[in-house]
């Protein structure tokens, strides 16, 4: 039969079909590892870099198909070693984008259930389907283009003009990625992404850390706490706040700082009337954008507890905390915790005589989005269940507020007469009104960190004006910066802390440290976050004069007077 076209111009039309093939499937691979986030949401961009480990796995298999045919056995290995990949560059770009940090895969992916738990809440169930089978779909989708564009190649590596050009590809493009590296006036370099095996190599790395390499004595060389039989104190109460996500950002960025100008002045000027003194400063804080826990256990081991394995060391250490100091010198340790919906098997280390989680609560009103309790709510149930009590013990309160953790949303409503909530108190069972969340994005999501914030300030405000004793200290500190969703991730790990107090002595000890008088403080952190606990310990002992720095003795004259503020993202 006659087909009307030469032998030879079928064979050419077949072969330029074939490479056009080849270079379609070689495009799909690179887009597949190469593509950046799109800051601030959770999609991606396509960028055009190339992909380090196309081109290793590119001359991996023109060495094997050289050796021996590919069978379907290797190329089913192949194709699941790609799709590692490429969902290990989606946490490359996408952790670091929203988070302000890497993501650490053996310690945080036992938290992803809860997270994703805490996004969907409020979120109707047919919104839920629709999303799982559109994220079906596009894992469909990306699973059959993965093993076409790697069939064709694979195809191609079957014939020996194939694995020539294909091998040829490899070293080229290596050979230029090795001259970039080593002579630093060739750009060649530049035009690759970010490896997705090294960032994996560095994940099983960190695994082995936590596991095989774990050092359990790695607290056995921190000093102690100091000593302290909290005498300066004389029988006050002492609050520790951290007011989720709290970070400096809310000071230095003028997106934040301009719309949040005129709380900060309000309470100054009603703290003033009131009769309460404040002074504030920064310190580093230990993590960024979250895990909270690394900050909170920072400050009250002395010790900075800056991932998931320093906090597991500590958890079986025998180190003494600032819980156990308060206890020593007679006060009852508190931990206010509504954000703790499951058990905290943790909280036995710290040795509180008490932990407040949200079932001890008890809350009975509105529901406000995952995390359910307004943190007045909760301040004003510590105050009436354990503060306002005559004949007591002095109280050491821990309390890491909820309302301003992402999501941010609802915030409740601040309410200026606190015994609003004795009805709440009092319920029988529980309000079936429920404040959803709503999905938010972008500058929606900054909005709603301002109210949030808003919203402590104002808390903060009414309890000192209201209710706090007058003999009470309130240390009132951020955990760390909010995610970097919210304001990005090329800024510091800075906090800001509060001190508040009507003692002037206290006070005038914060003042000789660098602590700046309202609440603004100085431009420079004044120490790390762990460094707090131990300053705090030995200002509150009446054997010995007040600190007359931040930092004990031994760091100062080492040369540590200002920590540095280069977090792991810069370096």
């Amino acid at each position: 039969m006659e087909t009307g076209r030469p032998p030879s111009e079928s064979g050419r039309a077949s072969s330029l079909s074939n490479t056009g093939q080849l270079l379609l499937a070689l495009f799909l691979l690179n887009s597949a590892l190469v593509f950046h986030n799109r800051w601030p949401t959770a999609g991606v961009r396509w960028v055009p870099e190339l992909s380090l480990d196309l081109v290793i796995l590119l001359g991996g298999l023109v060495l094997l198909a050289t050796w021996r045919p590919l069978g379907r056995g290797v190329r089913g290995m192949v194709l699941v070693l790609y799709l590692i990949l490429i969902l290990g560059r989606y946490l490359d770009v996408t952790a670091p984008a929203l988070l302000g940090r890497p993501i650490d895969l053996y310690w945080e992916i036992r938290h992803f259930p809860r997270v994703v738990a805490m996004f969907l809440d409020g979120v109707p169930g047919w919104q839920i389907l629709v999303g799982s089978l559109a994220l079906l779909a596009l894992v469909g989708v990306l699973v059959a283009v993965a093993r076409w564009a790697l069939g064709t190649v694979t195809a191609a590596l079957a014939h020996p003009a194939g694995r020539r050009r294909l091998g040829a590809l490899s070293l080229v493009l290596l050979a230029l990625y090795g001259a970039g590296r080593l002579n630093p006036h060739w750009p060649t370099e530049h035009w690759f992404a970010l490896s997705v095996g090294a960032m994996l190599a560095g994940q099983a790395q960190s695994a082995l850390a936590a596991t095989v390499l774990n050092d359990p004595r790695r607290f056995a060389a921190e000093p102690p706490l100091p000593e302290s039989d909290l005498g300066r104190l004389a029988g006050g109460d002492v609050f520790v706040i951290f007011l989720e996500s709290y970070g400096a950002l809310v000071l230095d960025d003028p997106a934040f700082a301009d719309p949040l100008a005129d709380d900060f002045t309000t309470l100054q000027r009603k703290l003033d009337a009131a009769g309460w003194r404040v002074v504030s400063a920064r310190v580093e804080s230990s993590t960024f954008g979250g895990g909270s826990w690394l900050a909170h256990a920072s400050l009250l081991a002395g010790a900075r507890i800056a991932d998931p394995a320093d906090y597991q060391s500590l958890l079986t250490s025998n180190r003494s905390t600032l819980v156990a100091r308060f206890a020593a010198a007679g006060y009852r340790t508190l931990a206010l915790k509504p954000g703790l919906k499951y058990p905290w098997p943790e909280g036995w280390f710290y040795g509180f005589d008490q932990i407040l989680d949200a079932r001890r609560l008890d809350y009975r009103g509105p529901i406000y989005g995952w995390w359910a309790i307004p943190d007045q709510f909760s301040l004003y149930w510590l105050h009436q269940t354990a503060v306002a009590p005559a004949d007591r013990a002095p109280l050491f309160v821990i309390f890491p507020t909820i309302v301003s953790h992402a999501p941010f949303t609802p915030v409740p409503p601040y309410h200026a007469d606190w015994s609003v909530f004795d009805d709440w108190l009092a319920a029988t069972e529980a309000s079936d009104v429920m404040e959803l969340n709503r999905r938010l994005h972008g500058r929606e999501l900054a909005e709603a960190f301002i109210r949030a914030m808003r919203y402590n300030l104002q808390m903060l405000g009414g309890y000192l004006r209201q209710y706090a004793p007058d003999n009470a200290l309130l240390v009132v500190l951020g955990d760390h910066q909010p995610p970097a969703a919210v304001g990005g991730r090329e800024i510091s790990w800075q906090v800001p802390v509060h001190l508040f107090a009507r003692d002037p002595a206290l006070i005038e000890a914060g003042l000789a440290v660098g602590f700046q008088t309202g609440l603004r403080p100085g431009p420079t952190a004044v120490g790390g976050i762990e460094d707090l606990g131990p300053w705090l310990l030995r200002l509150l002992d009446s054997q010995q004069p007040p600190p007359a720095t931040f930092l004990p003795v031994a760091a100062t004259t080492a040369g540590l007077v200002t920590p540095t503020a280069v977090s792991p993202l810069t370096q």
